[in-house]
């Protein structure tokens, strides 16, 4: 299929995946989801061979691309994650850097937007295959996984130390490699724990809506007093641990971490070399967080679908729901006319172990393949800039990168997105920090799937991930010497 693309109005062309949607600033034209990544590379390499790119807003031919500077016509190619928000994100922010200089005023954005799943694949294809890609939206830990792997160019020139120290620590931690700084990043992240008010209720359950709330140990019978049945069949589920359907690292690696105090081996997670898991991903405590993680969907009484559902929180398919706070945008939306309770409450740790939520979000970097790396640069540091990322926030909703923005938001000072501000200073901890983090994911998922809808023994399946983790990141040894 080839990729229909639509002008966004803002000089910017986006090609997305799944069917036309309307977004909350244009509509597009999209593609679908099996086809989205390979879509992507086809559209660079058709622009790196010469092919002619979608037409400007207006109609007419696309102008031919030419060095920046001045006001002349050029083209960047940006690959980013797919979505209605970030796409109108996106095209706000852009919007708003072709009119703060009148030299950015005829550059052309393409957006070409994919699914999660595919993005990360999608940045590396395109820098080995030479297609033009100039800038890029990556999920953090992988910004150590693309610099080791020359697929993004150190940004550290063009920010000055003052403007690295604008952004939280933990932010410039997770976009800097070997000491030098490579990334950016939109936007921070802690997931705390939802639960919808009525079901509650409801089970006569009462979450305190707190920091430092209920143990996992505690919160697992509360759970499972909210699920409800009609016959055999469950029509409410009493949790759904993670966004979306996925099984990755980013919520459920948070669970065996917990079962550690924190600094411990568990708790860390992986070695400092970014090479060893094993004596720290299948210690003692972190195979009893494992079982415990499997009692939710298998046993007696599981509370989570061993098939995870779309939008299940949302849908009110579940009580209670772990995720960052953009799930507070999503629920304003969807219930514009306030009729969906819910309140938020620290995320559980175990008794004997520590609370941990996961942090850091999206990153910026700037493609080696780029003709054009100032420029993409320059849209970069717009975009994490005061403006931009204000801009940003207006609409997504989510903790703020910036440490001015972040401390000056009113929605940050009251419940419940208070708890979120207080969280991510309390117990957030980065996702593990190690060049191989796209590897040790996508081996991750797999294991906490086979926990879900298998019989197999964890400390088997736990040793399996192991072996397969360390074999697959092998070759990132001595990386951080």
């Amino acid at each position: 299929m080839r990729p229909q693309r639509g002008s966004n109005g803002s000089g910017s062309h986006v090609s997305r995946s799944s069917e036309p949607v309307k977004n909350p600033l244009k509509e597009v034209h999209v593609l679908k989801q099996s086809v989205a990544a390979l879509a992507m590379i086809a559209a660079l390499l058709l622009a790196s061979c010469g092919g002619t790119p979608a037409a400007p807003s207006g109609g007419g031919e696309a102008p031919a691309e030419q060095p920046a500077g001045g006001g002349e016509a050029v083209t960047l190619n940006f690959l980013t994650l797919d979505g209605d928000d970030m796409i109108a994100a996106t095209n706000a922010v852009i919007d708003a850097w072709k009119k703060s200089d009148p030299k950015y005023a005829n550059v052309t954005v393409n957006i070409q937007a994919v699914p999660f799943a595919d993005i990360f694949p999608a940045i590396e294809t395109a820098v080995a295959s030479g297609a033009e890609l100039d800038l890029f939206l990556a999920d953090g830990p992988d910004m150590k996984h693309y610099a080791f792997n020359n697929a993004a160019i150190p940004l550290e020139k063009y920010f000055t130390k003052e403007e690295i120290a604008a952004f939280l620590p933990i932010n410039v931690e997770a976009g800097t490699y070997k000491g030098v700084f490579y990334s950016p990043g939109i936007m921070e992240s802690c997931s705390n724990m939802f639960f919808n008010k009525d079901m509650t209720d409801a089970a006569g359950v009462n979450p305190p809506e707190v920091l430092t709330g209920w143990t996992m140990e505690e919160a697992l019978p509360n759970w499972q007093k909210t699920v409800q049945r009609d016959g055999s069949s469950v029509t409410v589920w009493g949790l759904r641990w993670g966004q979306g359907t996925y099984w990755g690292d980013y919520e459920h690696g948070i669970v065996r971490r917990a079962a550690g105090p924190k600094g411990s081996p568990t708790n860390m997670g992986m070695a400092p070399d970014g090479v060893t898991f094993k004596g720290y991903m299948d210690t003692p405590e972190a195979l009893a967080a494992f079982e415990f993680q499997r009692s939710w969907y298998r046993g007696e009484n599981p509370v989570s679908p061993q098939e995870p559902i779309p939008d299940i929180f949302f849908n009110k398919q579940s009580a209670f729901y772990i995720s960052p706070d953009n799930a507070i945008g999503t629920i304003n939306r969807k219930y514009p006319n306030g009729d969906f309770r819910f309140g938020v409450m620290g995320i559980p740790g175990f008794a004997n172990g520590s609370q941990v939520c996961h942090t850091d979000s999206w990153h910026f970097g700037v493609s080696p393949a780029s003709k054009q790396q100032d420029l993409a640069a320059a849209l970069v540091k717009y975009m994490t800039g005061p403006e931009g990322a204000k801009i940003w926030f207006g609409i997504i909703k989510q903790l703020p990168a910036r440490t001015e923005l972040l401390n000056t938001v009113p929605e940050y000072k009251e419940m419940p997105q208070k708890l979120f501000a207080e969280a991510v200073q309390a117990y957030g901890q980065p996702r593990i920090g190690t060049p191989g983090y796209t590897e040790y994911q996508q081996v991750f998922a797999e294991l906490m799937k086979n926990l879900a809808q298998t019989d197999a023994p964890v400390s088997e399946l736990v040793a399996d991930a192991v072996s397969k983790i360390e074999s697959a990141v092998a070759k990132y040894k001595g990386w951080n010497d």
